[in-house]
């Protein structure tokens, strides 16, 4: 077996890894977004299965090919897609991205801070504010 076989089954294990993680047993199966028309996809609220990209797993043509806020550099899905923990720190931050159209209450609609982009907030039910 050649190093450059092993190192691929190496990153491929990380990945299946990374995703058990950040992805419990327990946790309710999400299905990928629709990739929008504007191909903005690095955000909290985008959800892609990078282990079923078409050119192996983990790598990418675009960020919409890399899962949540995770960014396609050199071929690769490279940074973390969401925050471990969501609260009010990670949350209203300039970098918690978060598209708000795709709320399922509807654009600027929301049930907490976390469904508003960036530094907006959350004021009955309604994302108010500037994000960044």
């Amino acid at each position: 077996m050649t190093i450059a076989k092993i190192t691929k089954y190496i990153f491929i294990a990380a990945i299946f890894i990374a995703s058990a993680i950040a992805s419990p047993a327990n946790a309710k199966s999400i299905k990928d977004t629709p990739v929008p028309s504007d191909h903005q996809c690095n955000y909290v609220n985008f959800h892609h299965n990078e282990a079923k990209n078409a050119i192996d797993p983990g790598k990418c043509a675009s960020d919409c090919d890399c899962d949540g806020m995770r960014s396609c550099v050199e071929g690769a899905c490279s940074g973390v897609a969401r925050p471990a923990k969501l609260n009010a720190e990670t949350c209203n931050s300039k970098e918690y991205h978060y598209k708000e159209a795709w709320t399922a209450a509807g654009a600027g609609k929301c049930s907490g801070d976390c469904e508003c982009d960036g530094l907006r907030t959350c004021s009955s039910a309604q994302c108010t504010g500037i994000a960044r």
